[in-house]
């Protein structure tokens, strides 16, 4: 399976992990039966009492109101308010499900798609998917879209799950919005197009949606459907940023560091890097660590540079396998060990990095941290030198060696 279309498979799976996580569904109250008990459920939800929540909920369900037994059915598969119990979340969800109610239906379809209480079925989970989407249930437009985008339960069939979120998405639901942008995107099950996919990022981003924020802003940044404008990128990321998205805070670092979209700030600038590096971004945390083994814009510490590295490395990051090495052979906030940075450097050369290739060819070369290997020390080089790097084609030349 190729990169890209395991990469879409993961964005249409993760729809419905999210909505796994919802953990309460929106309804508008009217005046029906257990009125008065569902309005003081939504209340107590509001204010955080989840246990009076499910309370005034069974009332209103006891009282035939099927939203509040959907809910109730909820709580229990979160374990909100109540001790998280499957077997009771089905209890509630079923008859409700089975009288017809779409957002029940929905929930109940995720449940076996998840193995919640009963045995994982993928196609009974399409069935009661089906049922709610073709009532407008959001929720069930979207799982359905999923389940054709995944061809689980289901023939695989683009085409229908584009339909499928478009429905969701026209409904005015962020999730649905972000999602069709990026099959637009993609030009998954209907033809490409980068105007209508900032368009419905833009549509999400408006609601919230930090994900469609942090997209907006990367279709302004290159100009993909919409024109470029520095102070929207701006805007965008730093909205999503606000909202936790790591990607949006390394990119405000360069917002404020390059004085292109917002007055150069690099306080701000190494605030956000700082932010994006303690909750693992490898490149926001290798860009930390140049800036304290440089000691620029921010007090030179090698210590910090070292630790900054290896969090970087211990990702499988090759650039940071790369500073760690030669943190290690310069003793740059560690006690210099050369074999130590020729298995950081091997690590990175490894993965194809030219820098570490050319590094691990002068430690054969030289003998340094391995025994001298002057056929390993031709080979790293050659491979550094295809990709253009200049200090190993140099090195070639001095040997005598045709690149």
């Amino acid at each position: 399976m190729s990169s890209t279309k395991t990469k879409r498979n993961i964005i249409l799976a993760v729809v419905a992990v999210l909505l796994a996580g919802a953990a309460f569904v929106a309804y508008k109250v009217l005046e029906e039966p257990g009125h008065a008990e569902f309005k003081a459920g939504k209340a107590a939800y509001r204010d955080g009492n989840y246990k009076s929540a499910v309370e005034h909920y069974k009332l209103a369900a006891d009282q035939g109101n099927l939203k509040a037994r959907t809910l109730v059915g909820i709580f229990y598969r979160k374990g909100m308010g109540v001790e998280q119990d499957y077997a009771e979340a089905l209890k509630w969800l079923r008859p409700a499900a089975e009288q017809g109610f779409g957002a029940a239906q929905s929930e109940l379809g995720l449940c076996y798609e998840c193995g919640f209480g009963v045995e994982q079925d993928y196609a009974e989970a399409v069935e009661w998917y089906k049922k709610a989407a073709e009532q407008g249930d959001a929720q069930g437009q979207m799982q359905l879209a999923a389940a054709y985008g995944l061809g689980r339960g289901i023939e695989q069939d683009d085409k229908a799950a584009f339909e499928w979120m478009r429905k969701a998405a026209q409904q005015g639901d962020d999730l649905a919005q972000y999602y069709l942008a990026v099959f637009y995107r993609d030009g998954r099950g209907v033809k490409k197009s980068d105007k209508d996919a900032a368009k419905w990022f833009r549509r999400a981003a408006k609601q919230g949606n930090a994900d469609a924020q942090y997209e907006y802003a990367r279709c302004i940044a290159t100009s993909d459907g919409v024109k470029w404008d520095g102070k929207e990128i701006f805007k965008w990321y730093g909205k999503a940023a606000e909202q936790g998205h790591i990607e949006a805070m390394y990119e405000l670092y360069f917002c404020y560091s390059s004085d292109v979209s917002v007055k150069r700030d690099m306080d701000q600038a190494l605030y956000w890097l700082h932010q994006a590096a303690e909750r693992g971004h490898a490149k926001a945390q290798i860009y930390l660590s140049i800036h304290y083994r440089d000691g620029s814009s921010i007090p030179k510490d090698e210590e910090r540079a070292f630790y900054w590295s290896r969090k970087a490395a211990d990702q499988d990051n090759r650039n940071g396998q790369y500073l760690v090495g030669k943190c290690y052979e310069d003793g740059i906030g560690v006690e210099p060990d050369i074999a130590e940075a020729v298995n950081w450097y091997r690590k990175a050369a490894d993965q194809g990095f030219d820098c570490a290739q050319y590094e691990l060819g002068k430690c054969y070369h030289e003998g340094k941290g391995v025994e001298k290997d002057m056929a390993e020390a031709v080979k790293w080089y050659r491979l550094a030198a295809e990709q253009k790097n200049y200090d190993a084609k140099e090195a070639l030349k001095e040997l005598g060696i045709n690149n």
